[in-house]
């Protein structure tokens, strides 16, 4: 497995991987431990979008150590920046014993212990812990073939004197205000949606719902879970939503697509491992469909904004934390946080304002809108529709 040599990696980090990796072990050593795992193991799919075998097939619980121990100093290159997350998804494609044993199977390191999501409370630790990693100067070793990389666009932002000093401080890095080089469209018509982000951008096409549905590859999403029970879900039902999913080397911020008042804005915390839909979400890069299950969003970190707009109701804002995401960091307009809790004042916002950004990992917003007051994703003539990419 490839991998950054531990000895790059500062002693302080050294060390911090040393300690997590121990503790692992000390879990998995545990035969109940060890038997969901191979349970999990059992039940691995052939990765049918890519026609190879899946990498998982047969590996022992010292794969899966070693795996997160490669995985601590790994740092994302332009040809290949999704890195480990996406080989990660193999082991729970399609398999709900290997997405119980990461996120709900409870095992006690001894007797004297009370039983508790050990593994998944310790994927916390490390996802943490490779944020800090990627927080530090010893991410920067590949940032030179990012910023050169024609993809990056790295005009386009502002890069701080001296460069950059970390992978995800490059991975956030600011549009430059001066160049203007993301106008936002239409500025005084609020009727006018903008995209949120740098994004692949698919329609869901169904009425949203206020209660969860039994039929998990419905279409449908459940309103009441994806925004935590807020009182404005039941202003989404019957609406229609766009994801908007981030790639590698897009911009990580995400801004205001509509201008209003941001009346409701939580921070969630949810499962941080595991989409269980990955022919759809992975197949060669593609980024959802409109058969694609949505409603596993319900589950993971995230946060949620609730735009009041002046006449076209209630929008929605759903950042989404995919994988190895701890953080979803809310950002300042006029020196008022974006995160405005139930019972505070509103804060105003405008198109195009920005909200908040993800650090370096899988993520997406989802656009939330009332019934009837979206009906489809159009561009005017001219405008950008997407890039094309050299063929070999």
């Amino acid at each position: 497995m490839e991998t950054e040599p531990i000895e790059k990696v500062r002693k302080f980090e050294s060390e911090k991987l040393s300690v997590l990796i121990k503790e692992l072990r000390e879990i998995v050593s545990n035969p109940v431990v060890e038997a969901a795992y191979n349970d999990a193991i059992a039940n691995v799919h052939p990765i049918l979008w890519t026609g190879a075998p899946n990498p998982w097939k047969g590996q022992t619980i010292d794969y899966f150590v070693k795996y997160f121990e490669s995985w601590f100093a790994f740092l994302p290159q332009p040809a290949g920046g999704l890195g480990k997350i996406v080989p990660f998804t193999y082991f729970y494609y399609n398999n709900e014993s290997a997405f119980y044993f990461l996120n709900e199977f409870k095992s006690r390191k001894s007797p004297d212990k009370p039983y508790t999501t050990e593994i998944f409370d310790w994927t916390v630790k490390f996802i943490k812990a490779r944020g800090e990693f990627m927080d530090s100067k010893e991410s920067l070793k590949y940032i030179e073939s990012w910023i050169k990389d024609p993809s990056t666009h790295i005009d386009d932002f502002i890069v701080p004197e001296g460069g950059f000093k970390s992978f995800n401080q490059f991975f956030t890095r600011e549009l430059k205000s001066s160049a203007n080089p993301r106008p936002i469209s239409k500025p005084d018509d609020d009727s006018v949606v903008v995209a949120s982000a740098d994004s692949e951008i698919n329609f869901i096409e169904s009425e949203l719902t206020l209660n969860t549905m039994m039929d998990i590859k419905s279409r449908q999403i459940s309103m009441n879970d994806l925004l935590n029970g807020s009182k404005y879900a039941s202003e989404f039902v019957g609406g229609n939503a766009i994801s908007c999913v981030l790639m590698p080397n897009n911009y990580h911020r995400y801004h205001a697509p509509v201008t209003g008042e941001i009346v409701e804005s939580v921070e969630i915390p949810g499962i941080y491992n595991g989409i269980m839909d990955g022919e759809d979400w992975f197949n060669i890069f593609n980024v959802g469909e409109s058969t694609t299950d949505f409603s596993i969003f319900e589950d993971f970190h995230r946060a949620y904004f609730i735009i009041k707009t002046s006449k076209y109701g209630y929008v929605g804002v759903v950042p989404v934390g995919l994988n190895t995401i701890s953080t979803i960091m809310p950002s300042m307009i006029n020196e008022s946080s974006t995160m405005v809790a139930p019972g505070q004042p509103p804060v105003k916002v405008k198109k195009g304002d920005e909200l908040g950004h993800f650090a370096y990992g899988g993520s997406l917003n989802i656009l939330l809108f009332q019934k009837g007051a979206f009906s489809s994703v159009s561009v005017l003539m001219g405008q950008r529709i997407g890039s094309l990419s050299t063929l070999n």
